[in-house]
């Protein structure tokens, strides 16, 4: 999971929320939007935005049309944390929860 603070509160539901948690895509969320990031001609990785934006209100649990309300800052924001699923491996915190107990 990684939370991401937004730099304008939005309405969810009905709440004004100020941060969203995207939770791990799944296999089958993977399959359907394919991988977020891709490579340049100069072998740099970049997030795929037009990919990564499909996983946001799953990942966040929140509706499509709440996209609609979020700053461009916190759209590529949220972007690029969906990016680090698929490009920074997990700590052994993430992958094992009881080792922080």
């Amino acid at each position: 999971m990684i939370i991401i603070p937004l730099s304008k509160p939005v309405q969810v539901h009905g709440s004004s929320v100020s941060e969203v948690e995207l939770k791990d895509p799944t296999l089958e969320q993977i399959q359907r939007f394919g991988l977020p990031a891709s490579m340049d001609g100069g072998g740099n990785f970049t997030v795929n935005a037009q990919v990564a934006v499909k996983y946001i209100p799953e990942l966040a649990g929140i509706p499509p049309s709440s996209l609609n309300h979020l700053t461009p800052f916190d759209i590529n924001n949220l972007c690029w944390a969906i990016w680090r699923f698929f490009m920074i491996p997990p700590t052994p915190e993430q992958t094992n929860p009881e080792a922080t107990e």
